[in-house]
């Protein structure tokens, strides 16, 4: 891990991927008031559940279906105990299914692909399995 530098104390860096190349482009950002500092990468994924948008939405959460969306602070164990990530999860309602597009940003870079992999097969898959258990 690479600790920021004094003179990066008051930045916070964000790294950008250009999808046609496998090259990192390092930016730094105004400042955010929590957290601490290391470069990171925004996510999206999307994936398909055979089931309503309210059906999918009680299983994130049990309050009213307002806006087809929840966004919320997460944090894996093994991040730094001070840095969250901001994920988005929205409900779209597909003929007969509902898309789930994910959109998280603030992923530490070496936790990119850990990231990826705990999403799919620890919540899409293991929601799938739910959905699909006789009522």
């Amino acid at each position: 891990m690479i600790l920021p530098t004094k003179a990066m104390a008051t930045q916070e860096l964000t790294v950008k991927r250009k999808p046609s190349e496998n090259t990192l482009q390092v930016q730094a950002s105004s400042p955010v008031a929590l957290g601490v500092r290391i470069p990171t990468v925004a996510l999206h994924m999307m994936e398909l559940f055979d089931t309503t948008v309210e059906q999918l939405y009680s299983i994130f959460t049990v309050k009213d279906l307002t806006n087809k969306k929840i966004v919320m602070k997460w944090r894996c164990r093994n991040w730094p105990e001070e840095h969250y990530a901001t994920v988005a999860l929205n409900f779209v309602p597909t003929l007969g299914q509902t898309e789930l597009q994910l959109d998280c940003k603030g992923v530490p870079v070496c936790k990119e692909e850990n990231m990826k992999f705990c999403w799919q097969k620890q919540h899409f898959e293991e929601i799938k399995g739910l959905l699909q258990l006789p009522p």
